[in-house]
């Protein structure tokens, strides 16, 4: 009985090397794919099963206790093993589906291929495009804005600033205008700019503005001798000085012909005043942007305007001031309209030059010469004011009179010679004696006079012959 218990208990120690050795193979065997583990649990439950069936053929030594131990502890564990892998491994089911797709010739080769495919419509903005956005988040250094793109858009510092630093209010959720720097930077964000955004923005208002001749305040900021320089918007604009309005510009008109110190002292004060004015010219590309008060002045006055028009008419006398000088005549203003004096008519002789004559702010007597109502301007005249020197010639300057005058031009075929302020006769060159220069003084004597055709010919021959003959 000794010798049976001892070979019971040592076939008891072999049931119980074995059973470790059947959790080897279990946590070994586990490891394939799950399209393998059930084929592998079965061997594992066929390997437990036989090393029950060695220990029970042993004379049966351990019958209940031992083989449950076994056999219960085998079938829990080899199960659980066999699920944990199956849920370890759930792509494998994809295989199948990536190679229905290439079948079907709808592969992505990115991810804007994608989209498409997917019928998703993504928005794409190239660079200059100015978009509106949502601010999404914001940092010290960098602001967040959903545009509506696959990738959010990017503010960067140096691009945050504006004039009226209205970025530094924003708040999440807030709508915002930007233009887009860069479809896509370093960092996979579309880079924006709120900095270019406003003035391409005011740019836009600008031309807006101009077109519907909608009036708007500016501040004077500095001057020249032309006129104020204006801070329009956070943009540069000028005021020429012919296009303040007629009581201001009364004030300093005639600072653009004074001196710098006169200057100063008529237009300092309206440093940091406020115009309101109209924008009469605009030109993107040299960043220009021309104003005028005048303009405002009369559209808000039309009614007076017209009223004004009904008031005058052709061959009336009327007062005004010089608002500009330019080579082909005078502007003046007349209190509500607007007249101009062509070149022809500032003086009885030709006149090269306006500035010569008459400068900006100068007051004048003028004659009307022609009225359009619809546009609101009235042609002057300043010389019909004046005696025409033709009318008197014949009495004054018979054939055969003997004058003294200066030479205003030389011509391939003569010379003018200026007898009085709005006279002129000709010397032709057959009727000269040697080289004659502008600004000469000479003497001549008439040989023909038309007044009718204002014509008045001149011979310096005849007196210089008879001299060198003596």
């Amino acid at each position: 009985m000794e010798n049976k218990t001892k070979k019971t208990k040592k076939e008891t120690k072999k049931v119980v090397a074995e059973k470790p050795a059947a959790k080897k193979v279990i946590a070994k065997k586990a490891k394939p794919k799950a399209a393998k583990s059930a084929a592998k649990v079965v061997k594992v439950t066929k390997t437990v099963k036989t090393a029950k069936a060695k220990v029970v053929s042993k004379k049966q030594v351990v019958k209940e206790k031992p083989v449950k131990a076994v056999k219960s502890k085998t079938k829990v564990e080899a199960p659980k093993e066999a699920k944990i892998k199956v849920k370890v491994e759930p792509k494998v089911e994809e295989v199948p589906v990536k190679s229905e797709t290439v079948k079907a010739g709808k592969s992505a080769a990115n991810m804007d291929e994608l989209l498409e495919i997917n019928g998703i419509e993504v928005k794409h903005y190239p660079e200059g495009t100015l978009i509106e956005g949502t601010v999404v988040s914001i940092s010290p250094n960098k602001i967040l804005i959903d545009v509506g793109s696959k990738a959010e858009g990017m503010v960067p510092k140096d691009q945050m600033s504006d004039s009226e630093k209205s970025y530094k209010m924003l708040k999440i959720g807030d709508s915002i205008l930007v233009m887009v720097e860069k479809e896509e930077n370093r960092l996979g964000y579309i880079e924006l700019s709120i900095k270019k955004a406003e003035a391409e923005r005011k740019w836009r208002d600008f031309d807006k503005m101009f077109k519907d001749k909608t009036p708007f305040e500016v501040t004077v900021q500095q001057y020249n001798k032309g006129g104020l320089i204006c801070d329009a918007m956070g943009m540069q604009g000028f005021v020429p000085i012919s296009h303040l309005d007629s009581a201001r510009f009364a004030e300093v008109s005639s600072a653009a012909k004074g001196s710098e110190r006169d200057i100063e002292d008529r237009l300092d004060p309206l440093m940091g005043k406020e115009l309101k004015v109209a924008i009469i010219e605009l030109d993107r590309s040299q960043n220009r942007l021309v104003l005028s008060e005048k303009a405002v002045y009369s559209e808000k006055n039309k009614e007076q305007r017209q009223a004004r028009l009904d008031e005058i008419k052709v061959g009336q006398k009327i007062k005004g001031i010089i608002s500009g000088v330019v080579p082909f005549g005078l502007f003046v203003d007349l209190n509500g309209l607007e007249g101009l004096v062509h070149v022809s008519e500032i003086a009885w002789e030709k006149v090269e030059n306006p500035a010569n004559y008459h400068n900006v702010g100068d007051k004048i007597t003028a004659e009307i010469l022609d009225i359009d109502t619809v546009k609101g301007k009235v042609g002057l005249s300043i010389k019909r004011l004046k005696d025409n020197p033709w009318e008197s010639v014949a009495e004054k300057y018979p054939e055969g009179t003997k004058i003294t005058g200066e030479v205003t031009k030389v011509v391939p075929f003569g010379a003018f010679v200026q007898l009085e302020p709005g006279l002129e006769g000709l010397v032709h060159i057959s009727e000269m004696s040697g080289e004659l220069l502008a600004g000469q003084k000479v003497e001549a004597v008439v040989t023909l006079v038309d007044p009718k055709e204002q014509r008045l010919g001149l011979s310096i021959r005849q007196i210089a012959e008879p001299q060198m003959i003596r």
